[in-house]
């Protein structure tokens, strides 16, 4: 008889306060997702770029790299220009890449809300999320105009949020 009542006490024990650390990780992936969600919404707004808007902009970011090389900040001048072409492979391929962005933002902010919510289900999210986000531009970027600094950036930023994720993993039991 004892143990029924062992086992109904155990039931009704109150569940694990959520993690500090899950907490802090969850309010930053947020900052970073709504500023995600608002570029592509201004985007969105703003919609494809004209053709002369893409080269008014290249020429524009073309003479600050003119302006750096005139410095002789030619690693930086070369950073700049291989992204100002990388910017406009993009703006000319609108349509995927907004697509792309929005089941990005969409999988991280699923994955954070899972995991504050205890279910582990959002750290398969997060990872995917994270996979998105450092080889989504891949799939419509060719490879030569990504600059390797936002790749190795994004490795890094993306790895260690998943490490400090994986540290809550204990909790996250539904």
């Amino acid at each position: 008889m004892s143990e029924y009542f062992s086992e109904v006490e155990h039931e009704k024990e109150p569940s694990q306060k959520r993690p500090v650390l899950l907490t802090v990780l969850a309010v930053l992936s947020f900052i970073v997702i709504g500023y995600g969600f608002l570029g592509l919404l201004t985007s969105m707004l703003g919609g494809q770029p004209s053709p002369e808007e893409i080269d008014k902009g290249y020429q524009q970011i073309i003479q600050s790299v003119s302006d750096l090389r005139d410095q002789n900040a030619v690693g930086l001048a070369d950073f700049f220009e291989q992204l100002a072409n990388m910017i406009v492979y993009e703006q000319n391929h609108f349509f995927p890449v907004m697509l792309l962005n929005a089941v990005t933002i969409i999988t991280g902010f699923i994955g954070v809300l899972f995991m504050l919510r205890g279910r582990r289900l959002g750290f398969h999210f997060y990872i995917i999320y994270n996979l998105l986000s450092i080889g989504g531009v891949y799939l419509i970027v060719p490879f030569d105009l990504v600059p390797n600094i936002l790749l190795i950036t994004s490795v890094f930023l993306s790895g260690l949020f998943v490490f400090l994720y994986s540290l809550n993993l204990k909790w996250m039991n539904k």
